[in-house]
């Protein structure tokens, strides 16, 4: 990876739709506005607003964003379910739709199901192609199409932060969205992981489309920035499966014993509802461990420090960041990541 060339980096927002419609709408247009290069909106039922609904109603608000679901999955939409819509909204928007699936943490866990395997992941992702192309697929039996498939192909992500889930995307989709971190050994260990599936499908690396999701925050200090990621890196770092990519950034973190406080975060930690409250669960871990963290798996800091940031990882070939800001109940414009800023980022693309 040393030694690439740096190519212009595309940024794109989260969107969660936890706000009323009109307000969605707004965002979404000033997010344009900012330059911004695309949105992706969160897909999970009891947290926000229906994300098909939204991005059709995005498509009629916009012109340039891409626009997708980040990330929907296959089981609290069927895979004929998620044709006709991503299809639907495709129309809308005619060249700049995608749709990236994943296994559905937020969605899973607040009805008390466990997320999709990886099994039924590489199913929807093969049967999803096969039905926007307007082939048939086999249904317990049954052959079903999609008799309004344009033909024009809508690319397929997967979200993906394990090793086995980043190489069954190299194998299947169009491309990945990557949640491992943000440091440039992690960027060498993935990409990795990501060519060896790659290989598997009879695919090179460069046929991929790779995005890096990116937990992000600025403050005007180090400190209240680090402040502000306390739930999410510790979600992340400590809790989750991002943590096993900390290896290869050098960072050592103890082990902890999660105290019940963290556990009683609505729906969890890293979606907290009340993020002071997620903050205060997390102060069991001293401030030197998040400082930590926050370099290996997000971009926190200064608006100067995070760009600075962004500049390194493109030199190692980091072209497409979706930049997903803390708190999930609060629009980016107010946690941290202004979409006013956009205008102000050397790296979008224009």
């Amino acid at each position: 990876m040393n030694g690439r060339a740096a190519r212009p980096v595309q940024v794109s927002l989260r969107i969660p739709g936890t706000s009323p419609m009109p307000e969605l709408m707004k965002l979404i247009q000033d997010v344009e506005a900012a330059g911004f290069d695309g949105a992706g909106l969160l897909d999970s039922q009891l947290l926000c607003r229906d994300t098909f609904v939204t991005l059709g109603q995005a498509a009629a608000h916009t012109s340039r964003l891409t626009l997708f679901p980040a990330v929907t999955n296959p089981f609290s939409r069927h895979v004929s379910v998620l044709a006709s819509a991503i299809q639907t909204v495709a129309e809308l928007a005619p060249g700049r739709t995608r749709v990236v699936v994943g296994t559905g943490y937020t969605s899973a866990s607040t009805i008390g199901r466990k997320p999709a395997t990886l099994a039924e992941m590489r199913e929807c992702i093969i049967a999803l192609r096969t039905l926007l192309a307007g082939e048939a697929v086999n249904f317990h039996g049954t052959p079903g199409r999609l008799t309004y498939a344009s033909g024009r192909p809508v690319s397929i992500l997967m979200a993906a932060s394990g090793p086995k889930a980043i190489e069954l995307a190299g194998e299947v989709a169009d491309g990945v969205m990557l949640l491992v971190g943000f440091h440039r050994g992690i960027v060498d260990a993935v990409l990795t992981h990501l060519e060896t599936g790659a290989r598997r499908g009879g695919r090179r690396l460069e046929d991929l489309e790779i995005i890096w999701a990116v937990r992000t925050g600025t403050a005007p200090s180090m400190a209240e920035a680090r402040r502000l990621a306390r739930p999410t890196l510790v979600h992340q770092g400590i809790m989750r499966v991002h943590s096993r990519w900390l290896e290869h950034t050098g960072v050592r973190i103890p082990h902890f014993d999660v105290p019940q406080a963290v556990h009683d975060i609505y729906p969890d930690l890293s979606h907290a509802l009340d993020w002071e409250q997620a903050i205060a669960a997390t102060s069991f871990v001293p401030d030197e461990v998040i400082a930590q963290l926050a370099d290996a798996l997000g971009l926190v800091g200064t608006p100067e420090h995070c760009a600075k940031r962004i500049i390194d990882l493109a030199g190692a070939g980091v072209s497409s960041l979706y930049l997903m800001g803390f708190q999930t109940f609060v629009g980016p414009e107010r946690r941290g990541v202004p979409a006013a800023e956009g205008r102000r980022l050397p790296l979008t693309r224009r």
